[in-house]
């Protein structure tokens, strides 16, 4: 995806935002500095894949336990 396409498909998901709060909240984020937005985004995108491994089941121990079972 190229930088117009992904702009646009930017611009397409803010016209789709009605909430007014949200809609602050982004123009907010937009007048920081670029890389304060980095920031931003870098840590929420750590904490997106951090609540991602939490939701995932750790069938490890009872794995080990079938086999032990076999």
């Amino acid at each position: 995806m190229n930088s117009l396409e992904l702009k646009n498909k930017i611009i397409e998901r803010i016209l789709e935002i009605d909430d007014i709060n949200m809609l602050k909240s982004i123009e907010i984020l937009f007048n920081t500095s670029d890389k304060n937005i980095a920031k931003f985004l870098n840590f929420v995108f750590e904490k997106a894949q951090e609540d991602q491994l939490k939701e995932t089941e750790d069938f490890t121990d009872y794995i080990k336990e079938w086999v032990k079972n076999m």
